[in-house]
């Protein structure tokens, strides 16, 4: 647990705040009899923000009771699975209930340690822990862009590649999350807005550039589902391409056989033809495949056909 007091932070074992404290509290992977004991009994916070508290899977939104707010709010990993943090705000302390360890925890201790200014209200304890949080998100949203710039290059090296069960995947999952985003964008609007006696009105500064940040995120999220819905697209337009140059080169071939089918069937019957009696009739038969097959590949030349 962390401690402001006197513009300086120390590390102490788990307590309620004193006059004049500022307190941060991470709870890593609590039982509901922990949560119950530390947000309920040592902080004193009501029941029905205990109740929230022990909630999973809660869509984020601010609940408020009295001078207690509580919120959820999501940690995306690298491998772009939500993991749940539930924040509880006092006018004296903010707890963070965590269901796995953070890797930006260590970088806002020292944040604190370097800045205790930063620990003198709530509000700015807050901002600065959901502010770790969304750049996290920042760097995950950049590495979207490099993944959809490959399967671009896919599709145009080897239309027939399975990138199409990849692309459903990744639309799925920025579906998700762009809801989760959304949802908390309103959460850190609410934060502006709220009034609350701990949350000072110059700190809706940073709520605002936070705000920004998370906007910025949802619209760079939705034009990623755009871009891959014009993948989808292109990757079945450049088939259909190759299908439509295939079938031309077939009905081609098909055509200039049409005439050496009819000459070839002309001179198979079982009639009496007189150039078989003809000296030069076995050239004379070729040199009308021939030029049959040179007018027709010159009137296909012509019209652009090939």
């Amino acid at each position: 647990m962390l401690v402001c007091r006197n513009n300086e932070v120390m590390r102490i074992d788990n307590r309620a705040p004193q006059e004049g404290e500022m307190v941060f509290l991470t709870l890593l992977k609590p039982s509901d009899q922990d949560i119950r004991q530390t947000v309920g009994e040592l902080f004193q916070c009501p029941a029905q923000i205990v109740d929230d508290c022990l909630q999973e899977g809660v869509r984020p939104r601010l609940h408020t009771h009295h001078d207690i707010a509580y919120f959820p709010f999501f940690f995306l990993r690298d491998d772009w699975q939500l993991v749940e943090i539930s924040v509880v705000m006092g006018p004296q302390f903010i707890i963070a209930i965590l269901k796995e360890p953070m890797p930006f925890l260590g970088e806002l201790e020292e944040e604190f340690d370097k800045s205790p200014e930063k620990m003198h209200s709530p509000g700015r304890i807050v901002y600065e822990f959901l502010d770790l949080c969304v750049h996290h998100y920042l760097d995950l949203v950049d590495n979207i862009e490099e993944t959809v710039d490959t399967l671009e290059s896919q599709i145009y090296e080897n239309p027939e590649s399975s990138v199409a069960s990849t692309i459903f995947s990744l639309k799925r999952t920025l579906h998700h999350v762009r809801r989760v985003f959304s949802d908390e964008r309103s959460v850190v609007e609410s934060l502006m807005h709220m009034g609350f006696s701990y949350s000072k009105p110059e700190e809706n500064v940073y709520f605002m550039d936070l705000y920004d940040h998370i906007n910025h995120i949802v619209d760079d999220v939705d034009s990623f589902r755009e871009a891959l819905s014009g993948l989808l697209e292109l990757q079945m337009a450049i088939k259909s391409d190759r299908m439509n140059s295939i079938m031309k080169t077939l009905t081609i071939v098909s055509t200039l056989f049409m005439p050496l089918s009819f000459i070839v069937g002309l001179y198979g019957t079982n009639l009496k033809v007189p150039e078989y009696s003809w000296h030069y009739g076995y050239l004379w038969l070729w040199g009308w495949i021939l030029v049959s097959v040179i007018v027709l590949f010159i009137i296909f030349k012509r019209r652009k056909w090939l």
